[in-house]
């Protein structure tokens, strides 16, 4: 089910701060002033733990299974720098009540890392409370640093509301139980709302995680709970770049976005936010900003439904890391069956597939997978087309690895010629060798796989190729 049209209240903002955005004290002060900011609006602000928290509270888990003796002083260091930035922030009963809060937690940790050292094997429900615990610390901080500033603030256990099941796809939102769950619980609260991200609990009201950068997901799962005029990630960067700048050192940052855009640049290697984060705001079509905490006057990236106003290619990103796996044969033509058979052996492997590239005539399919699995990928096949190898009807199962998938991407291409024209004589031009092509129907993506030392030299002929460095900047 998705989210309805609740009318919880049509003047909700959501603002996602991670864990860069609260490293430390003076993070939380520049937080907490650009909150007091805003005015005329009914704040939620989903938060990360502290940088490193979680990867810390992990590692607590990591020693307890080897039964180290390290785990007490790793867990004195954690408590160490959480009390330190609280001591900084806070005073009198606030700070009391955050520490004895603290002091809690630490109780129910050492209960579960005990457990762990008994078992020595640690459960994923084991792991899911000791990392989720750097969420609840963030939230109770946040809110107390902003009533200390006479700003009201509450802060929300998202484990109340959020109501979620394992999937093969990641975790599924049970939206009816979820929305009832917010309606009442926000209905006590007054001003800003600050609430945990990363945390739920499953269907047995068991504690667990939305999974690695799922403090994004919770900002979108709430802002469509809340029905929010929009949603704001706040990260370390001032938007989404048309490249890696890392590779493309004139890379800039993309103003204006579709939903459709912002995915594939995402799954193509993008890190600024993952494709599930935009599921619930593209249901209930809530605008969602990316901007930097560190420079807010930049406006950042947008992305809406109808945000691309530049025809053409908006971004170039990679996926490096892979393999081409080539399944070819004359007994394949005219076969019905044979890519059915392939894909489900490969599933059936747990070896997923990027990009899928056939000719027309039939004579070979072509994939291409991390590089990490072509081994096994090309095993499973192997395996599956053993007696037609035997016969001849095939010819070969060739794994080809160090490929890459460059990708060019924007709305704006779909029935624009000369796009894909341009970006294979682009690297044409730099001597750079295409081994397969992919481009669905919605024409927003070409694709191509590369060897992976041509990566770099791929991205900045494309990307120069292209005018990106002055296009998105004006658009």
């Amino acid at each position: 089910m998705r989210p309805g049209n609740f009318a919880v209240s049509d003047n909700w903002s959501l603002h996602k701060f991670g864990g860069s955005s609260l490293a430390d004290a003076g993070c939380y002060e520049r937080v907490a002033k650009y909150l007091m900011g805003l005015e005329g609006r009914r704040l939620g602000v989903v938060v990360s733990a502290m940088g490193g928290m979680t990867d810390s509270l992990l590692a607590l888990v990591g020693l307890a299974e080897r039964d180290d003796p390290l785990v007490v002083d790793e867990l004195t260091a954690v408590g160490n720098r959480y009390a330190q930035t609280v001591e900084r922030l806070t005073t009198g009963q606030r700070r009391v009540a955050l520490l004895d809060a603290w002091g809690a937690d630490a109780d129910d940790i050492r209960a579960v890392l005990a457990d762990v050292t008994q078992r020595k094997a640690a459960s994923q429900r084991s792991r899911d409370i000791v990392s989720g615990l750097g969420e609840l610390w963030s939230a109770r901080l946040l809110s107390a640093l902003l009533n200390t500033h006479e700003h009201p603030a509450d802060w929300l256990d998202a484990r109340k509301v959020l109501v979620v099941s394992p999937a093969e796809l990641g975790p599924t939102v049970d939206w009816s139980k979820t929305q009832d769950n917010f309606d009442r619980e926000v209905a006590g609260t007054h001003g800003t709302v600050v609430i945990t991200g990363f945390i739920a609990s499953d269907e047995e009201g068991l504690q667990t995680t939305l999974g690695r950068n799922g403090s994004d997901y919770s900002a979108a799962i709430f802002a469509a709970l809340a029905n929010a005029r929009d949603v704001t990630i706040w990260t370390d960067v001032d938007g989404v770049l048309s490249a890696d700048p890392n590779q493309v050192p004139d890379a800039t940052v993309i103003h204006r976005m579709t939903y459709n855009e912002a995915m594939e640049l995402a799954y193509f290697g993008a890190k600024v936010i993952h494709p599930q984060t935009l599921g619930p705001v593209i249901a209930k079509n809530i605008p969602l900003n990316i901007r930097n905490t560190f420079n807010a006057d930049h406006p950042g990236t947008r992305i809406g439904g109808h945000e691309s106003e530049v025809a053409g290619v908006k971004g170039i990103t990679a996926i490096t890391g892979m393999a081409l796996v080539n399944l070819e044969g004359a007994g394949m033509i005219g076969v019905p069956g044979t890519a059915d058979r392939m894909f489900r052996a490969l599933k059936n492997a747990s070896v997923s597939v990027t990009l899928i590239s056939q000719a027309s005539s039939e004579h070979s399919i072509c994939i291409a997978v991390p590089e990490l699995l072509a081994s096994r990928a090309g095993d499973v096949i192997r395996d599956e087309f053993a007696e037609e190898l035997d016969a001849g009807q095939i010819q070969r199962v060739d794994v080809t690895e160090s490929q890459s998938i460059v990708a060019v991407v924007g709305d704006g291409m779909a029935g624009t010629p000369g796009v894909a024209a341009r970006f294979f004589t682009t690297l044409a031009d730099e001597g750079i060798n295409i081994r397969a092509i992919a481009q669905g129907s919605s024409e927003r993506n070409i694709s191509a796989v590369i060897e992976s030392s041509d990566v770099a030299l791929a991205l900045r002929a494309a990307h120069a190729g292209f005018e990106l460095n002055v296009r998105t900047q004006n658009d």
